[in-house]
This record gives structure tokens, C-alpha cells and sequence, in this order.
């Protein structure tokens, strides 16, 4: 039986099967010790000396490479999804979101408002990330958008589809913008509706602890979508394209780690 690791003791020199074992002996975050406990793994894991070693380690293992690009994809959302642990039965998930700039004028215009099926994790690897919240209650600054319901299919471990069920118009406020530094950690509740705004310069990468699912649907919101036709398909990434990926993001890492 896979335990959970207290995090008064060092996780060390912690190897991918250790953290695929960590991840899948998690409990379900149902009270405020869990809460904390999982805050407090995200941000260990995401120490630059750890989460380089882990990189290091996935780049020289062609098999878990090319099981990590079978799930991972580019995201409707303008980053690249890297699925480095996957439980089964909707459990913990463990990611990489990457946004790697320059994106085009469309991109950046984008409305990328949403919530989700899970509450997660998040700490921040690179970059800094720059988010917005909003809330559906009524204000002289609201603005009208559509509102679709997404549902994700999945074949397997992979997602193959994305479908957007249009619900209605639904008006939203902007209440607040939170910046997140390289080494903060976060947790975000699954129906908090926010959006992450696209960098214009630096990479921005994040390690995400995806809680187990707690609805079947998240919510998004804009003004550019249709009413009909609204599904889509997620591409995998190839193992070169992910080993570029990865390389990349170490290299960023450790280039700022030594010029801090």
C-alpha cells in the first residue's frame, strides 16, 4: 500500500516511479490539513534543483517520453499540457502548463475565461503568471458572454475530444488580478472563473497538482465562439516535439537559477 510522504521529512533525490507513486497514494484534499499538505508538496516539487533532476531523468528514459507524449498536447487554451503522472479512476494528476511566447494578435485577444471539473495546485517553475478572476454577479463594469458547457472525451489516457455544449448568455465581472512569481504556490478552487493572461516575452511554466474531478463539465466563457459546431479534436505531441519541450524548459530553469 502506497503511503503518503510527510513533508517534514526531505523528499530528497525523488525519481519519476517515486513521484508516480507519490502521486497516486495521495488522499482526497477534504479538510484544511490536506488542503495545506498538498500546497506544501506542489512547492517542494517545483525547486528548481528537483524538478531539473526529474527532467533529466524523463529526457534519458525513451519509454516514459513516449507515454508522456501520448497524453500531452497542445491546449485550446494557447499552452502546451505535458501529463507527467496520470491515476487512474479521475484522481490526482500531475502537469506541466507551458505558455512559450510570441503568440499572434488573434491569441493574445483571445477571452480564455473559464472554470474547471477539479480544485488544483499550482507552483510557479518559471516566468510569471498573470491571472484574472471574475464572478457572475451583476455590476455597472459586466460584460456579456456566451457560455458554453466542456465536456472532454478521453480514449484511454489520451484526450481525443473537446465538446462545448452553448448554455446561454451569462454576465461576468472582473474582480481582481493576482500575479504569481517563480517559487509562489497556489490552490484555486474548481469553480472559481478565472483566465490566465498569455505572456508576451518570457516562458511561463507551472507544475500542476490536479485534484480528483468533481463535476463532470467546467464553464467557458466568451464572445467568439459559435452556437454550433463547437467540437474539437487535441493533437499529441510527438516524442521529439515533447523532448524539445522538456529540454527547453530545463534549460530555462537552470539558466535562471544561475543568475539569481
Amino acid at each position: 500500500m502506497t503511503r503518503e510522504i510527510p513533508l517534514d521529512v526531505d523528499l530528497g533525490e525523488i525519481r519519476p516511479a517515486d513521484l508516480d507513486a507519490l502521486v497516486s497514494g495521495l488522499h482526497p484534499a477534504d479538510d484544511d490539513s490536506r488542503l495545506t499538505y498538498n500546497l506544501a508538496l506542489i512547492r517542494e516539487l517545483g525547486r528548481p534543483e528537483r524538478i531539473t533532476a526529474l527532467l533529466k531523468d524523463y529526457l534519458s528514459d525513451p519509454a516514459a517520453l513516449a507515454v508522456i507524449a501520448d497524453r500531452s498536447y497542445r491546449h485550446v487554451n494557447h499552452f502546451d499540457k505535458i501529463v507527467l503522472v496520470d491515476t487512474d479512476n479521475g484522481g490526482y494528476r500531475l502537469t506541466l502548463h507551458l505558455w512559450s511566447p510570441p503568440y499572434s494578435e488573434k491569441e493574445l485577444h483571445d477571452e480564455l475565461i473559464h472554470d474547471h471539473r477539479f480544485s488544483f495546485w499550482s507552483t510557479i517553475l518559471t516566468g510569471r503568471l498573470v491571472s484574472q478572476n471574475f464572478s457572475k454577479q451583476e455590476s455597472p463594469g459586466a460584460v456579456n458572454f456566451r457560455q458554453y458547457r466542456y465536456s472532454p472525451e478521453k480514449l484511454g489516457t489520451a484526450s481525443v475530444g473537446n465538446f462545448y455544449e452553448f448554455v446561454g448568455d451569462t454576465r461576468l465581472t472582473m474582480t481582481d488580478q493576482a500575479v504569481e512569481s517563480q517559487g509562489n504556490a497556489y490552490h484555486l478552487q474548481y469553480h472559481r472563473i478565472h483566465r490566465v493572461a498569455l505572456p508576451l516575452e518570457a516562458m511561463v511554466c507551472t507544475l500542476v497538482l490536479r485534484g480528483p474531478r468533481e463535476r463532470t463539465f467546467s464553464n467557458v466563457y466568451n464572445t467568439a465562439y459559435p452556437s454550433t459546431n463547437t467540437q474539437n479534436g487535441n493533437v499529441m505531441f510527438s516524442v521529439p516535439e515533447l523532448t524539445e519541450k522538456l529540454e527547453r524548459l530545463k534549460a530555462t530553469i537552470e539558466r535562471t537559477r544561475a543568475d539569481a
